[in-house]
């Protein structure tokens, strides 16, 4: 009996020590770059530099200020420099995923300069000094949608800006969930 009880304690150890590949929800990067703008003490802004590397996070209404189309080993890539309107805090990144180039390069209407994108990414690093002054660099990186420059007044709904995004679910009398757009 004693060794069962203890196979299960260190079973249950296991699993609650061992990190998962499920990320959760991420979180709200226009948040991120407006908190860390609008503080005032350097400590504070260390403190949201340093909870958010290596997260996830979700970018809206990025305007792209550069695009830069490249090739490494026969592998396509778009190098992109965006600005957060809220913060005015830049955001780099690279896309490689081949989804995020279509989207980018193929979707109508092809993605330019002075367009908006939304996209999901884990921070890599905040420069916070002279050089790179204000800037938030993703890697990697998934073009999630192409998005408007500015939130619109009232209620946005996701599927004005995806087709492919639901609006709602409910549960049918099979008990299966029936999508509504």
């Amino acid at each position: 009996m004693k060794r069962t009880v203890w196979l299960t304690l260190i079973a249950c150890a296991a699993l609650f020590s061992v990190r998962t590949g499920w990320a959760g929800v991420p979180e709200s990067g226009n948040t991120l770059a407006l908190d860390i703008v609008s503080s005032k003490k350097p400590e504070i802004k260390q403190k949201y530099i340093k909870r958010a590397i290596n997260n996830l996070y979700y970018f809206r209404y990025l305007k792209i200020t550069e695009m830069q189309e490249g090739e490494t080993n026969g592998l396509k890539y778009v190098k992109i420099k965006t600005v957060e309107p809220s913060s005015d805090m830049a955001v780099e990144f690279t896309v490689y995923k081949t989804v995020s180039l279509k989207k980018l390069l193929e979707e109508e209407p092809k993605t330019e300069i002075g367009h908006a994108i939304g996209v999901q990414g884990r921070v890599t690093a905040i420069g916070m000094n002279k050089e790179t002054e204000n800037v938030i660099y993703l890697n990697p990186v998934i073009v999630k949608h192409k998005d408007r420059l500015a939130p619109k007044r009232g209620k946005e709904l996701m599927t004005e800006i995806d087709p492919n995004a639901r609006s709602g679910t409910s549960i049918g009398p099979d008990g299966k969930p029936i999508v509504s757009k």
